[in-house]
């Protein structure tokens, strides 16, 4: 294969297995709120569990260092795992309970609780946090010896409602924010189909799959048959309709699962989890047979040429890339509007 061709195939971050701490941080939202959350919860916590162990106040000042260590553990799990939706969950319930069984066995201040409520809205869900804080309101209130009068629990938790919908305000906007940005970083502007960030992160989970379960995965590459002359004689703007139809009708022959990515100018990927060769091979010639038949441009029908290629045991990604494109090719020089499939990874 030519080195120009071999480029193509050279995914955004491909390069880079392992990220820098900080890169971590930086593209993941929620592990970087656990990490902060964890180190602020410490460093808060710990001083007063010093304070209360020197004034003799052993059973707070013991549930201040249980409640300390357990958090650290979250967070480093969060660190190893990646499971950072479980951890935050898990966060939240802690520093509840942990604040609940303070009021109820040990000497703290009721006013812990809003700073509570609004890690919930920060960590976790809107459904979660919600549920949280309801239940930190309701049984904090019951303990009417630590307020001095029934005006102080009503105020109490009157400011714990506003400071619990300020946080479900925050976290809604925020949510809606983070599926725009994803969606923006993730999809093609044109076609609504993955892009090649996207197509990375899919053929890496591809990969991972294959090793842990050993569950087939195919991909089908798909490439216009005369698309340039298309754009020269009609224009971009015809081409442009004609990959936004083109996407919208392989999307109606694929299954939930299985998803579409642009590579690049009329070239696409379908990945095809679960799928044997064979299936593969099935699912591109419906594919192909649907193009031909509806698939309409400026000058009549449009078709396309596709190499299907299954993930071999423990093969790279991009050879995996390679053997289909070499397919591909191969369907251009048979004669266009075909498929064919790649030999295996040991050929």
């Amino acid at each position: 294969m030519s080195r120009r061709r071999q480029e193509r195939f050279i995914l955004p971050g491909t390069q880079v297995k392992q990220k820098h701490w900080r890169q971590r941080l930086r593209a993941d939202f929620r592990l970087a709120i656990i990490s902060l959350f964890g180190l602020c919860t410490m460093l808060g916590i710990l001083p007063l569990a010093v304070y209360r162990f020197m004034v003799g106040d052993w059973q707070t000042g013991a549930g201040d260092v249980a409640l300390v260590a357990f958090i650290g553990v979250l967070v480093g799990f969060a660190w190893a795992s990646g499971r950072t939706y479980v951890v935050a969950r898990l966060l939240t319930l802690t520093v509840t309970l942990g604040y609940l069984g303070l009021v109820t066995f040990g000497n703290i201040d009721v006013m812990w609780a809003f700073p509570i409520l609004g890690a919930g809205f920060l960590l976790t869900d809107r459904v979660f946090a919600s549920a949280s804080a309801l239940g930190t309101l309701a049984l904090t209130s019951l303990f009417a010896d630590r307020f001095a009068s029934a005006v102080d629990v009503w105020s109490f938790v009157t400011t714990g409602v506003l400071v619990s919908i300020f946080g479900l305000i925050f976290a809604t906007r925020t949510e809606l924010q983070q599926r725009q940005l994803t969606e923006i970083a993730s999809r093609d502007p044109l076609t609504r189909a993955g892009n090649r960030r996207a197509l990375r992160y899919a053929l890496d989970e591809a990969e991972r799959i294959k090793v842990r379960h050993e569950s087939p995965t195919s991909l089908i590459l798909i490439d216009l048959d005369h698309f340039k002359s298309i754009n020269d004689v009609h224009g971009h703007e015809a081409g442009d309709r004609i990959l936004v139809n083109l996407v919208e009708i392989i999307n109606s022959r694929l299954r939930g699962q299985d998803s579409i990515f642009r590579l690049g100018g009329e070239e696409f990927v379908v990945l095809l989890p679960g799928a044997a060769a064979e299936d593969a091979e099935r699912v591109a010639g419906t594919i192909k047979r649907t193009l031909a038949t509806q698939l309409e441009g400026p000058g009549g029908p449009v078709t396309a040429s596709m190499g299907v290629a299954e993930l071999g045991p423990a093969e790279p990604v991009r050879q995996w890339l390679s053997r289909a494109d070499e397919a591909l090719y191969q369907a251009k020089r048979d004669g266009r509007d075909r498929v064919v499939m790649a030999p295996g990874p040991d050929a």
